[in-house]
């Protein structure tokens, strides 16, 4: 096997990892905890939909048991 005369990908400065501003950061981050809340909070609010949407179309319209 020859030695191939094209450069690497990893010699490509797209591939390497960003350099991180740290004021761009500390601006950043507290927006992080918020978007992970919203996030489950829509799941909590969706599982409970679906919980009162089966109580109501399933449970009620069966009437008491006994």
């Amino acid at each position: 096997m020859g030695h191939s005369d094209q450069p690497s990908a990893a010699d490509s400065r797209l591939e390497m990892a960003d350099e991180i501003d740290d004021a761009a950061l500390a601006r950043v981050m507290p927006m992080v905890p918020l978007g992970a809340a919203v996030l489950a909070g829509s799941a909590v609010a969706l599982l409970v939909a679906g919980y009162l949407l089966v109580y109501i179309l399933v449970f009620i319209p069966r009437g008491t048991v006994g």
